[in-house]
């Protein structure tokens, strides 16, 4: 999901004591060891899915993975087991922030590396640029990247234009709403009525400042100028990185200069990302959108308006859509067990039934087109989190109003570096409100320059 970066999840407040549960080690890994000696590599030719599906029973071997979400993994597994009941998955919790760093030192010392590897966007495209990801659709696994939601395989392929990996859960995102705040400062808590009133960003800051003047400053748009700008820079998707080139003034200037508009209207408030006042300000009802993804009610709503059942909303962002966080999962090219770490793969985030227990227990929507065509109840029936949301269907607005216009973007080792450079410069562009847009792109060009150096920014 996120973050971006997602998955940073949890609310400050309330976040410290779920992430420290969350993020702890939950088992050991040793790959070098137990794994060659329970399962042999697959040998080329047919398809992993193949081998499985003639007896999933004859499929043996000790998949390790290493992820943040042990809830998952806990739920997860004994449903995989039904199925596979002789191949075991080790689960080792590793904390997002920390995972490229200790992927990387267990490939340079050759031991404690996961079978199953996954990616959160903040790190991916430098995680796809290590290349010691399997292609998935070449032998064992002959998956077909047309499988797959159409803006997903540009996300999930690797500098080559090999598919690396699938979606954890696809992260298509708007913005989620207070409905009490939208009723009585805009008028309607309707997504539809909202979405003709917030057609464009001009609109939404017209719309802010009568916000802003109605509740005498106590309400405004969004927390900060971080939530604000994870909406504009999701919301161009064109690719900026051609090789060590990166045209940064080409791809983030319109967004700049549309968050400095904000800024500058006083519609956002001064909040920084997952800090113990942005996630209060959730319960508070002190701004009116954030933006999220599907991963959102989970990770980001509920756990930080943990009172606030019923008076959450969700609805497209002006002017279109945008992927917020998202986790790749992807298998190490040096496993000994791939067989059987495409079958974990392919049942927990690739079949019916997986996509199901995911959907129904934590509201995670599959990143596979006959997932929807083969249970289109998923798009009816209420979802995990929908009483939350005031009885909204989420997954069928998420589908049938967002997904439709994400566009996917090529990950590369910059784009973490981008992300970076812009998370230290905006609290400065919080608080002194005497640099503007053209400034403020100009430094956040100089800053990139500065750690990119083997790559030419303008």
């Amino acid at each position: 999901m996120a973050l971006t970066t997602m998955k940073k999840w949890a609310s400050a407040a309330s976040a410290t004591v779920m992430l420290a549960g969350l993020l702890s080690a939950c088992g050991s890994n040793d790959n070098g060891k137990s794994a060659a000696s329970e399962s042999p590599a697959p040998s080329g030719g047919a398809s992993a899915s193949a081998a499985a599906g003639s007896n999933p029973a004859d499929l043996k071997g000790t998949v390790k993975i290493w992820d943040w979400d042990e809830t998952f993994q806990k739920g997860m597994i004994p449903e995989f087991n039904k199925k596979y009941p002789n191949i075991k998955v080790e689960v080792t919790v590793v904390n997002p922030n920390d995972y490229l760093q200790k992927l990387q030192s267990g490939i340079a010392s050759g031991s404690d590396v996961p079978d199953i590897i996954l990616g959160e966007m903040a790190y991916r495209g430098k995680l796809f640029d290590l290349d010691v990801l399997d292609n998935l659709e070449a032998a064992p696994y002959d998956f077909d990247r047309g499988e797959l939601l159409d803006y997903l395989p540009p996300l999930l392929s690797n500098p080559k234009g090999e598919l690396v990996g699938v979606d954890q859960a696809i992260a298509p995102a708007g913005l989620a709403f207070r409905r009490d705040l939208a009723k009585e400062y805009l008028g309607t808590d309707d997504p539809a009525e909202l979405e003709k009133l917030l057609s464009d960003w001009d609109s939404f800051i017209e719309k802010g400042k009568e916000v802003k003047d109605k509740s005498g400053g106590k309400v405004l748009m969004f927390p900060g100028l971080g939530d604000a700008f994870l909406v504009l820079r999701g919301q161009n998707a064109d690719s900026y990185i051609n090789g060590t080139e990166i045209n940064l003034t080409g791809k983030m200037q319109k967004p700049v200069e549309t968050l400095f508009k904000m800024r500058d209207a006083g519609i956002l408030g001064k909040n920084e990302l997952w800090t113990p006042a942005w996630a209060s300000s959730m319960a508070k009802g002190e701004f009116l959108f954030y933006p999220m993804a599907p991963w959102g009610p989970k990770w980001h709503i509920s756990a930080n308006d943990t009172e606030g059942s019923g008076r959450w909303g969700l609805v497209k962002a002006p002017e279109g859509s945008f992927t917020r966080g998202g986790t790749s999962v992807s298998i190490y090219k040096d496993s000994k067990v791939k067989e059987a770490a495409w079958a974990y793969i392919q049942f927990a985030y690739l079949s019916d039934d997986g996509g199901l227990f995911n959907f129904k227990t934590f509201g995670n929507m599959p990143g596979v087109k006959s997932f929807y065509e083969n249970n289109p109840q998923v798009l009816t029936e209420k979802g995990a989190y929908d009483d939350f949301f005031g009885g909204q269907n989420l997954a069928k607005y998420f589908m049938d109003t967002i997904v439709p216009g994400v566009k996917g973007e090529p990950q590369t080792k910059y784009d973490s570096i981008v992300d970076g450079v812009f998370n230290s410069l905006y609290p400065l562009w919080t608080k002194d409100t005497s640099i503007d847009s053209g400034a403020a792109l100009k430094k956040f060009v100089t800053e990139v320059q500065n750690k990119a150096n083997d790559a030419t920014v303008k």
